[in-house]
């Protein structure tokens, strides 16, 4: 009876760390194996007399596999082992979500429409242009795009936006529910009256690429009714016709306060020389150019606040993807010198009639 030896290499199969977590049957352990073999794997080219070579090989040819596990595992797009590799690759097929024009604001008053239109200087003429519910919605979509470099100032304009816009809409809302009181009164002892509406009014396409374009949609709207709420207590004098002039004048002004911050924060951020701005740059080990976009920024802007800087305040959208920072790193994040004195903008949020 001949017996068989097992020679090194057939030794070398059973020879191995072992981990519960291991993606092999076997359990293979890769870490395991790599920390004893680390000088092997180090030589790139170890001596097959060594008594570790056995291993050195086996270790490569798992590594390969793990590889081999990790493309399938891609290629079948993450999918559960049930699912088939075709039904698997259908999801690169789904198209992103649209309205297909659905989307539609109606506005009854030329003041709300003029203040979704904007007006530009006539030709050949001198003037201010004044920004439009339209432009306004794509300026606050170039804010959101380039708060994915990771830029603090594309995250803080954003919430100052929305917290002026937060406060306008809370000031309209009062003053709708105010005049809104006096028709109600009226129709209690009464006289019922109904808010004036246009006979034809505009049907816009909105089709907006941002949230925030829904943001000033829902602004203008808001204005509308304002509009038409504030003619009905004039048509039926509740209201004088010069306070009634003062409370529209008010709110669109308001409102283009906003709008012409909101362009002058997109039109300093996407400067050429500000386009790459993120928050790396703020860190001391930053270079010249890193240095000198931090300046441009806080000398066109102000300095950025400390909780938004660090993440602790964010905007109600925005692209920015950051991976889980480490205690060493928000460390660092937090040591750099920033002013957390910046005035806020609330005067929106004042009642529109004094």
């Amino acid at each position: 009876m001949v017996t068989l030896r097992r020679t090194q290499v057939d030794a070398a199969i059973d020879a191995f760390s072992r981990s519960s977590s291991s993606p092999f049957v076997d359990g293979y352990d890769l870490d395991g194996e790599r920390a004893i073999l680390v000088d092997l794997i180090a030589d790139g080219d170890p001596d097959p007399a060594d008594p570790l070579f056995a291993r050195y090989q086996l270790y490569t040819e798992r590594e390969q596999s793990l590889q081999s596990m990790q493309d399938l595992h891609t290629m079948r797009q993450e999918a559960d082992a049930l699912v088939t590799v075709s039904n698997a690759l259908k999801i690169r097929q789904i198209g992103g979500l649209s309205s297909d024009g659905g989307d539609r604001m109606n506005l009854h008053t030329r003041d709300a429409m003029r203040m979704f239109l904007g007006r530009s200087v006539k030709p050949g003429e001198k003037g201010y242009p004044m920004a439009g519910g339209k432009r306004v919605a794509a300026a606050l979509r170039a804010l959101w795009s380039l708060s994915a470099n990771d830029n603090p100032y594309a995250d803080w304009k954003p919430i100052e936006i929305s917290e002026r816009i937060a406060g306008l809409r809370h000031a309209i809302a009062l003053e709708q529910r105010n005049i809104l009181a006096k028709l109600d009164a009226m129709k209690q002892k009464g006289l019922d009256y109904t808010i004036l509406q246009s006979r034809e009014p505009a049907s816009l396409v909105l089709g907006f690429a941002s949230p925030y374009g829904y943001m000033i949609a829902t602004l203008l709207v808001e204005l509308d009714y304002l509009v038409r709420v504030v003619k009905s207590a004039v048509l039926r004098d509740l209201i004088t016709s010069s306070s009634g002039f003062h409370r529209v004048s008010l709110a669109k002004h308001k409102c283009l306060s906003v709008f012409h911050f909101a362009v002058g924060c997109q039109q300093a951020l996407s400067r050429p020389e500000l386009i790459r701005l993120c928050r790396t740059d703020f860190l001391p080990i930053g270079d010249a150019a890193a240095k000198q976009r931090v300046e441009s920024a806080r000398a066109l802007l102000g300095p950025v606040p400390k909780d938004v800087f660090m993440g602790q305040a964010q905007p109600r959208h925005s692209r920015r993807r950051v991976k889980h920072l480490s205690d060493a790193e928000l460390r660092l994040l937090d040591s750099v010198p920033l002013s957390d004195d910046a005035e806020e903008a609330n005067s929106a949020a004042k009642p529109l009639v004094q």
